[in-house]
């Protein structure tokens, strides 16, 4: 830490500080809250996207195989029209069934080629005529007749196609409304919503969840750095009871002042340690340096006025001579 981490709290009243300490951990606390719920609504909205695509992947085999069905229906569909309309055109014209027409000719041929023994009961030339016309009516309704009757087997046989088609096409829908319902389930998301763009809509939504994600891991690394600054301001000026000022616990730090235990940590938390070091030791080389020198400097005068012709003399001595 520098000196000046704590320069903008110096000046600040020390309720100001915990009111403000206090707003940032309550901003913590709806950071971490936020973050859980937004991870756990990603989480809920990536097993969404999940389930929607496997379910989209099954409804899309399921609808190209409906489609294939759907494209057979209508063909045996037209095919079914088409020889219903033979046999209904037919039945319209010709009513009977060919069973009974070809009795109906049966008759009409053995009169035609019978002569009665009764020659009262030969027929005259109208009627003769009249029962050779009846006669290739018949034969024309009959050959009519057994073409609708052909045309109504086939119908017959169409119909059953389509049942049997039917009964597929209901298989896939139920198999789209399955996965549909599986992929939903346990979501406020309608069956109806299994599509791509639905899919696109929900990646859309995480991506705007990762943003907001990424925010919130920024903001709450501020904070918590500042709330950590806060939290040590306060930690190691409330020692006596008041306002710990870093610059006067170094003054007193220097001038070898007590310090009590707070105001210690004060002083190492905001690096003033070092920089007393620093300056002690340069003081320490300063001083030392001044006293060597003046020593040295009265050693020297000490050794000009040393007398090296013996011991000292008393005065005694000195008469004596």
């Amino acid at each position: 830490m520098s000196e000046g981490l704590f320069e903008d709290l110096e000046a600040l009243p020390h309720n100001e500080i915990e009111e403000a300490s206090a707003d940032l951990e309550r901003q913590l606390r709806s950071f971490e809250d936020e973050f859980k719920s937004l991870r756990e609504e990603r989480r809920t909205q990536v097993d969404l996207v999940k389930s929607l695509r496997s379910a989209v992947g099954d409804i899309e085999e399921a609808s190209s195989e409906r489609k294939a069905l759907l494209n057979q229906f209508h063909k045996v569909k037209k095919d079914a029209d088409k020889n219903r309309e033979i046999r209904d055109r037919v039945n319209r014209s010709i009513p009977p069934p060919a069973a009974v027409l070809e009795e109906w000719l049966a008759d009409t041929y053995t009169k035609l080629t019978t002569i009665d023994n009764d020659l009262t009961a030969v027929p005259t030339l109208n009627r003769e005529l009249d029962s050779f016309r009846r006669f290739f009516e018949l034969q024309a309704a009959v050959v009519r007749k057994r073409e609708a009757e052909d045309a109504h087997a086939v119908y017959v046989k169409e119909v059953d196609k389509l049942r049997k088609i039917t009964s597929e096409l209901d298989a896939t829908r139920k198999s789209q409304e399955t996965s549909a319902e599986s992929a939903t389930e346990g979501s406020e998301l309608s069956t109806d919503k299994v599509t791509r763009s639905e899919i696109r809509k929900i990646s859309k939504a995480i991506s705007a969840i990762d943003k907001r994600l990424d925010a919130i891991k920024s903001q709450r690394k501020d904070a918590r750095r500042e709330a950590g600054r806060l939290r040590s301001y306060l930690k190691i000026t409330g020692g006596r009871g008041s306002r710990i000022r870093i610059a006067d616990v170094k003054d007193r730090a220097s001038s070898g002042g007590s310090l009590n235990a707070n105001e210690l940590t004060a002083l190492l938390d905001s690096g003033g340690l070092s920089n007393l070091t620093s300056e002690s030791k340069k003081e320490s080389a300063e001083q030392a340096a001044s006293p060597k020198r003046g020593r040295g400097g009265k050693k020297g005068k000490r050794r000009l006025g040393v007398t090296r012709g013996g011991p000292r003399r008393g005065n005694s001595a000195t008469r004596r001579e």
